[in-house]
């Protein structure tokens, strides 16, 4: 991997910058999936790891501003920076299927980390759309934690899904002589014929 260069270092504000608008318009649109990690993946599939848990620290810090209750899932954001450059290394961000694919991983992973904050801290109510569904799925008799499993991950897998295959649109697009200069470019360029 190449050091971590002036391009990345430009880009991480792009990163938190493209979490923090991902997050708001999902709030504004009353949808029941956050958005906020596009930019953590995306950093640390084109840049690394080191630059993706920088996104997702800054990220963190400020919507903590707001809504403190947040900072715990900081450790979700690092899991999803680590990913991003893991899976990135592996081609997942060359095909639109192992995009898929990497957005169901990361749904999953990011759904194991969060159920035991979001029932210890908060037992199973964080006041987003989930937890209505999740209060549902208990009114049927399944306990706290399988109701707010459920429910979050099948938000999750919706906006993690989302969100990679954002990241795999915007590599997608970016022009070749770009991607050549960034730190994970032998992973993200396509392979020549």
């Amino acid at each position: 991997m190449k050091s971590l260069g002036k391009l990345a270092v430009f880009l991480i504000p792009v990163g938190v910058a493209v979490n923090i608008v991902g997050g708001q318009i999902a709030i504004l649109l009353k949808l029941p999936i956050w958005l906020d990690g596009i930019g953590t993946i995306l950093i640390g599939g084109i840049c690394g790891v080191v630059p993706g848990l920088i996104v997702a620290a800054i990220t963190q810090i400020i919507n903590a501003i707001s809504l403190p209750t947040i900072l715990p899932y900081m450790i979700v954001g690092f899991a999803m920076a680590v990913m991003g450059a893991y899976f990135s290394k592996r081609g997942f961000f060359l095909s639109f299927k192992k995009a898929v694919l990497l957005g169901i991983i990361v749904a999953a992973v990011t759904t194991a980390m969060a159920v035991p904050m979001d029932v210890i801290i908060f037992g199973g109510f964080i006041g987003t759309g989930n937890s209505i569904v999740a209060a549902g799925l208990m009114t049927m008799g399944l306990s706290v934690p399988v109701a707010v499993t459920i429910s979050s991950f099948t938000f999750g897998l919706v906006d993690k899904t989302l969100s990679v295959l954002a990241c795999y649109f915007i590599i997608k697009s970016m022009p070749l002589h770009f991607l050549a200069k960034l730190p994970m470019s032998e992973y993200i360029l396509p392979p020549k014929n």
